[in-house]
């Protein structure tokens, strides 16, 4: 039964006997005032009620601000040596010194071996006395020829006894020249039984230890890479060659590069392009590109993968966001306004360059408008009714 229903049977009552109609009336009344006072509390708690049901969430919220954005491209670049040089004996026998460790930093000129010399000393002194004794023949010879010299002009001597002292001279002096060549590759032996570093390198692992037997036909005894600088080689593509300008464009030889290490540091030297390979790769349609860094910490090792990150184009203004501040509802990319009422709207954008955790944004958005950038979910129950937000102006 409605009010209206109500109130029309109650002031449709007929007075009872012996009671006076005015007083009838002022029943009516009452009990009509009391009846309206409990609709009105009935409806206020519903209403009170249905406002205590939605949840209030706090969110960040920041304004969208100008800055700069560039477009990068990145590719997988793989660490070589600058240079690298194995260590390969060049004369027999036993390792009687190995004077380095694995993964050492090692100078050029340092010693890193020595193969027992006793042999190599003995032929050393053996070739001296030869050559000693070769030296005095010939000193003989030539005093003998320098002697015989007047004689035969004055007829003393035959022309042939000159003629032999002569070449007894110059036999004695091809001697001598063998011995002291004999002599130098013996001293050379010797020398060679003491191994130095030709470069400056971060040693591998070593192939002979103290008291290994090595010769020139066996497996060098340890590798050398330099690593400072360091070669990083990576690929792109043909048409990625092309888009970005050839070899007038931002992959040109001397250009900087930034290095993205494994464990996603940044590298904080920049790398130069150093050369472009002259031709394309058949099989795989791509084309080489070599660079180099500096790496005086040795921080960087060959066979290390890195990613190679390049800026392709100059850097424009942009507006900016928070990535996280962007969502996406049915594929389209949208952005949560509040206003001064903490309403919330959906704005649709289109997202551009990123910059850091920062992306561009364009559409119907300025730098006034507030935006949520955290609590994003929260945010979308706000805009569907659902809940209610609230935030500290920044």
């Amino acid at each position: 039964m409605d009010t209206t229903h109500l109130f029309q049977q109650v002031f449709s009552q007929k007075p009872r006997a012996g009671i006076p109609t005015a007083a009838m009336k002022a029943r009516h009344l009452t009990f009509c005032l009391g009846c309206l006072m409990l609709l009105c509390s009935v409806g206020c708690k519903k209403q009170s009620d249905r406002t205590a049901q939605l949840p209030v969430y706090t969110v960040q919220v920041e304004h969208p601000r100008w800055g700069e954005v560039a477009e990068y491209q990145e590719w997988l670049g793989a660490l070589y040596g600058g240079s690298s040089a194995q260590i390969e004996p060049q004369v027999s026998g036993y390792v009687s010194q190995k004077l380095f460790g694995t993964g050492e930093l090692v100078r050029k000129g340092q010693i890193l071996y020595r193969i027992d010399p006793t042999r190599y000393e003995q032929a050393l002194a053996r070739a001296r006395q030869q050559q000693e004794q070769a030296q005095a023949n010939y000193d003989e010879a030539r005093q003998n020829a320098a002697y015989y010299r007047p004689l035969v002009a004055g007829g003393s001597i035959s022309r042939q006894t000159y003629t032999d002292a002569v070449q007894r001279e110059h036999a004695a002096a091809a001697a001598l020249e063998a011995a002291k060549a004999n002599t130098d590759l013996a001293r050379t032996d010797v020398e060679y039984c003491t191994l130095h570093a030709p470069i400056d390198g971060i040693t591998g692992f070593a192939q002979a230890d103290v008291g290994s037997y090595v010769s020139p036909q066996g497996a060098p005894m340890v590798l050398i890479n330099s690593v400072d600088p360091i070669s990083i080689h990576f690929s792109i593509t043909s048409q990625e060659w092309l888009n970005q300008g050839g070899s007038r464009g931002a992959l040109r030889p001397g250009a900087k590069l930034t290095l993205i290490l494994p464990n996603g540091a940044t590298f904080p030297a920049p790398a130069t392009i150093t050369g472009v390979d002259n031709m394309v790769n058949n099989t795989t349609g791509t084309l080489m590109l070599d660079a180099q860094a500096p790496n005086p910490d040795d921080l960087l090792r060959p066979g290390m993968f890195v990613r190679v990150r390049a800026q392709i184009v100059k850097p424009r203004k942009a507006l900016l966001v928070p990535q996280q501040a962007v969502v996406s509802i049915q594929g389209k990319n949208m952005l949560l306004c509040v206003d001064a009422k903490e309403r919330v709207t959906l704005i649709p954008v289109t997202t551009g360059l990123t910059q850091g955790n920062m992306v561009a944004v364009s559409g119907a958005v300025n730098e006034r408008d507030l935006i949520i950038t955290e609590g994003t979910q929260q945010g979308l129950m706000a805009a569907s009714g659902r809940a209610e937000i609230s935030f500290t102006a920044p």
